[in-house]
């Protein structure tokens, strides 16, 4: 009997050894809850946007085979929200720490920042020491020097690497000036969440707060914490048959412009036979943007391309709306989607819709809404990208725009739709991706 249980040790220890593995590296979906100096952090206004997320070697990783490059999405993101692209400095031989929570924290501006990661015990131990052994002060703390910009625009400036009550920490610029620990019942109650990210400021006519990433069912949802309730999509946007891309804007008065935008709507078709044939150019997909008559918020995004190739491009005029489309077929989708695009932004800028939709609750104004079927739409997305870039005279910032949605939609393609829905008067948000593998 003692022979047998000396002989079942070693594959007990191994079980263990792998439980213990799976259970804290394996990637795989792990919520949390803010704690300790990650949640002063994000309670502390220091920063214009902090991004937290738990468990970040797993979590990250689960999304590695739709992410290849996680940075460069993470920056094409930014890009899109004209937000500063969060800090992610490598721990040695890992791209993200091992660790339970992580938070990385920005200016608007994106020249101050502050990241904070709870490494584990034992790895941080192991880090601190290898850091010393080898004189490197990412691992062991210190001073580090690093420059930025293009030649002559190169400007310096200090990193600050420290280990802090078992948090290793990056910053750049002023030291935060964090609350110590609020009395119990007085903090910030974070949700149990994928992610959070904080706005400490309203950001293009999104509002400060909370936005948080949570998993229902099949589907994952973010949301502004305290916002109104968001209505569902209306019927015609899950349809089968509704276009691949549909994004509407309702008015706006930046703070940088000197009269209100006046909301617009585009629409990308996904119907064979349309769009333009460009022999070795590729083919530019049906495109229609919809303006106020006399005003342009929005251009059709293949005008350099079509516009020289194609001529004049078909124009009309439905519900309100002026059109400008790629081809007549998607000038007539267009025409035919019109009034149910009133119901979301009326022309006239004036409410939700010129009509309430039954079945659906009354909603504040919309900012901005966006229902894509992702599969189609990077495959239409893709292929205009490939055309521009084959166009000696495309504007190259075009280009990147492009490239910068296709990076975005490329892990969204395991969904079956996404959506976006941003209201005012009430504030709402809600980023939707449903159905995904």
């Amino acid at each position: 009997m003692r022979r047998l249980l000396r002989l079942a040790v070693v594959p007990i220890l191994l079980l263990v050894i792998a439980g213990h593995f799976f259970y804290w590296y394996w990637p795989r979906e792990r919520a949390s809850a803010p704690a300790g100096l990650p949640a002063r952090l994000l309670a502390s206004g220091e920063y214009g946007a902090c991004l937290w997320v738990p468990y970040p070697h797993q979590n990250l990783g689960k999304l590695e085979g739709a992410i290849a490059d996680g940075p460069a999405y993470l920056a094409a993101a930014a890009r899109v929200a004209d937000l500063p692209a969060p800090v992610m400095r490598s721990f040695g031989p890992f791209a993200v720490p091992p660790s339970s929570e992580i938070v990385a924290c920005s200016d608007l501006d994106g020249d101050r920042f502050l990241l904070v990661a709870r490494v584990y015990p034992a790895l941080a131990a192991v880090a601190k020491l290898a850091g010393r052994l080898a004189d490197n002060p990412w691992l062991k703390g210190g001073e580090i020097r690093e420059e930025r910009g293009k030649r002559d625009e190169v400007q310096e400036r200090a990193l600050h690497v420290a280990w802090r009550d078992g948090y290793w920490t990056v910053r750049s610029g002023a030291e935060p000036a964090l609350p110590t620990a609020p009395p119990a019942g007085t903090a910030p109650d974070y949700p149990v969440s994928l992610g959070i990210f904080h706005l400490g400021e309203e950001v293009s006519d999104f509002p400060a707060g909370d936005y948080v990433l949570r998993r229902q069912g099949r589907d994952l949802d973010l949301t502004l914490v305290g916002g109104a309730p968001v209505p569902p999509p209306p019927a015609f946007v899950a349809s089968a048959d509704a276009p691949a891309l549909l994004a509407v804007a309702g008015p706006a008065w930046p703070a940088d412009a000197e009269r209100p935008l006046p909301p617009a709507a585009m629409v990308l078709f996904d119907a064979k036979g349309g769009g333009l044939h460009l022999g070795p150019l590729g083919d530019v997909p049906g495109i229609a943007v919809l303006n106020p008559p006399g005003e342009k918020r929005w251009a059709v995004p293949a005008r350099g391309l079509a516009g020289l190739l194609a001529q004049n491009m078909p124009r009309g005029n439905a519900s309100g709306w002026s059109i400008v489309a790629v081809d007549d077929a998607s000038l007539a989708s267009a025409k035919a989607l019109a009034p149910q695009i009133n119901h979301l932004v009326p022309p006239a800028g004036d409410g939700p819709g010129t009509e309430p939709i039954p079945g659906q609750p009354a909603s504040g104004q919309i900012i901005l809404g966006l229902w894509v079927k992702p599969r189609p739409a990077l495959r239409l997305v893709s292929q205009f990208r490939k055309g521009l870039e084959k166009f000696p005279l495309a504007d190259r910032r075009q280009v990147e725009r492009w490239r910068n949605w296709e990076t975005l939609l490329s892990p969204l393609a395991a969904c079956e739709r996404a959506s976006v829905l941003a209201t005012r008067s009430p504030s709402a948000f809600l980023l939707r991706l449903q159905e995904c593998d």
